[in-house]
């Protein structure tokens, strides 16, 4: 009985440290400005162009927005995922007021992503992340067009952001109406945050086991560390943020936001 317990623990935490393998080599690439054109999508003047823009936003009304534009997804990930964890990574948005957006086109798969910081989820809703999308954005992009869209995207973006913050459009120069309101990292954790913590910790329960009683397992889990980590990170170099030299502010994400096909 005994052994039959330990199989199944042995079975599942093989699952999480194999998806862990296939996941770990992708990160995201450094963020230098408010544009990450990985698909050369952009001209240098439209990458330009649309940071200035968005860094002159940042400035005047605290919100600031980055944009990623991928070739093809990353292997293994969803958009979702490369939101959440590109977010996460670069601190978009402050941290005091978690007040990033992320917006995302992978090509390939023709999915476009808005992902909303902790602290913006009342103004600019998941609602309004779809709308954006689908509405503004993607029509642009099928026509070619995607300076154009993400131009106008991100246009629509702040202006929901601005709108929706309790007290109208900020001063330039000063914070936004909602930096200040700060819950604790448990208060603002999703579901899927949760979700995603407790199967790590049974993961890990059951990795201990395994270790302690498992030569084999053990060996196994050497392997993997010291040699499972080989590959390369998803999609094309080139294009950056450049000009504003943008690099992040600290803010969280939790995984808010829409996503979207065309």
């Amino acid at each position: 009985m005994l052994r039959r317990v330990f199989g199944v623990l042995f079975a599942f935490a093989l699952f999480f440290v194999a998806t862990s393998a296939r996941a770990a080599p992708w990160t995201p690439p450094p963020l230098n400005g408010h544009v990450v054109d990985q698909a050369g999508a952009l001209t240098p003047e439209q990458r330009r162009a649309l940071d200035l823009k968005l860094d002159d936003a940042r400035q005047q009304t605290g919100f600031a927005v980055v944009v990623l534009l991928l070739p093809r997804l990353p292997d293994g990930l969803t958009i979702d995922d490369v939101g959440y964890t590109a977010g996460n990574a670069w601190g978009v948005g402050s941290a005091k007021g978690d007040d990033g957006v992320l917006l995302i086109h992978s090509a390939a798969e023709r999915k476009l992503r808005i992902e909303t910081g902790k602290g913006v989820g009342g103004a600019l809703t998941d609602v309004e992340s779809s709308h954006i999308n689908t509405k503004v954005i993607a029509p642009l992009l099928v026509e070619g067009r995607t300076y154009d869209a993400i131009d106008a995207g991100t246009d629509a973006i702040l202006k929901a952001l601005v709108e929706g913050t309790p007290g109208g459009k900020s001063e330039p120069g000063r914070a936004p109406a909602h930096e200040g309101k700060g819950k604790s990292a448990i208060e603002e954790a999703t579901p899927a945050d949760l979700a995603k913590m407790g199967a790590w910790i049974v993961a890990l329960i059951g990795i201990i086991a395994l270790a302690i009683y498992s030569p084999t397992f053990r060996s196994l889990l050497f392997w993997l560390l010291f040699f499972g980590r080989g590959g390369g990170g998803g999609g094309s170099s080139g294009g950056g943020g450049g000009g504003s030299g943008y690099g992040g502010g600290g803010g969280r994400f939790g995984g808010g936001g829409s996503s979207d096909g065309y």
